[in-house]
């Protein structure tokens, strides 16, 4: 069960039980539960071990079953995860930036703010939310960029020359001299594509997300558009604090107020 998902069997095993629950207990133990991957993976062993549990009541004690299982369904959503029907426990949904990615960055406080925002409706399931923070997301970097720059800029500017303003000021619009592969055409167009999927995201949310008090209740917006939005926001804010961050990255060698 475990080793059909990639683990290891363990060197040593700690008697804590029978055999088995003692060799269960340690392959637990050699899970790294900080690299999504490996939990991943032992979540999907737990489901196996749920579904053989659960299938493996005679039926005169399917009713201390159901209560058991009840119980411990309750126990794990306490402690914020998710079960689904078919008992594989799953992490809650968010969008998580790298700390490498903000490191350079003097108070990145407000994407933090906003990264929690965005996780709790992504977590409750609710579309125009995500969507209209997915866009504060991104206009909150933009200005991030910007301020770490000492570029001045309107706080009221529309998010379109915003945008593009923050992506000239760390040599990512066409009017940045370019070095290395970052100059080859290929790599333009897909800069240029990104920042282009940030736009379409304002986009949607000036149509369908949150802020704007639209006089009807909007209908037919659907857990994907959601994700659609999350990604679009995840593409652009890690384009630009990547860049920001390189040591190597091209706007690191371009002369002082060009």
């Amino acid at each position: 069960m475990w080793e059909s998902e990639g683990f290891s069997e363990p060197s040593s095993v700690e008697p804590i039980g029978g055999e088995r629950v003692s060799l269960y207990e340690a392959y637990i133990r050699q899970v790294d539960w900080t690299s999504h991957g490996e939990v991943a993976r032992a979540l999907r062993v737990f489901q196996e071990t749920l579904l053989e549990v659960w299938n493996g009541w005679s039926e005169e004690y399917l009713a201390n079953r159901d209560r058991e299982f009840d119980k411990l369904t309750r126990k794990i959503e306490a402690a914020g995860l998710e079960v689904s029907d078919k008992w594989l426990i799953q992490l809650p949904q968010s969008l998580e930036i790298s700390p490498e990615d903000l490191q350079a960055l003097a108070d990145p406080s407000a994407i933090f703010v906003h990264l929690e925002r965005l996780s709790g409706a992504l977590r409750d399931s609710d579309p125009e939310l995500v969507i209209g923070q997915a866009k504060e997301l991104v206009e909150t970097t933009a200005k991030l960029i910007l301020n770490e720059r000492k570029v001045e800029y309107d706080p009221k500017l529309k998010i379109g020359p915003l945008l593009r303003k923050a992506q000239h000021s760390i040599g990512l619009s066409d009017g940045n001299q370019q070095l290395g592969p970052d100059k080859l055409q290929a790599v333009r167009q897909i800069l240029k594509g990104a920042g282009n999927v940030a736009l379409g995201l304002a986009e949607l949310r000036n149509s369908y997300g949150t802020g704007h008090g639209p006089g009807s209740l909007r209908s037919g917006l659907e857990q994907r558009h959601a994700e659609l939005a999350v990604n679009a926001a995840r593409l652009w804010c890690h384009m630009m604090l990547t860049t920001y961050s390189s040591e190597t990255a091209p706007w690191r060698f371009e002369e002082p107020n060009k």
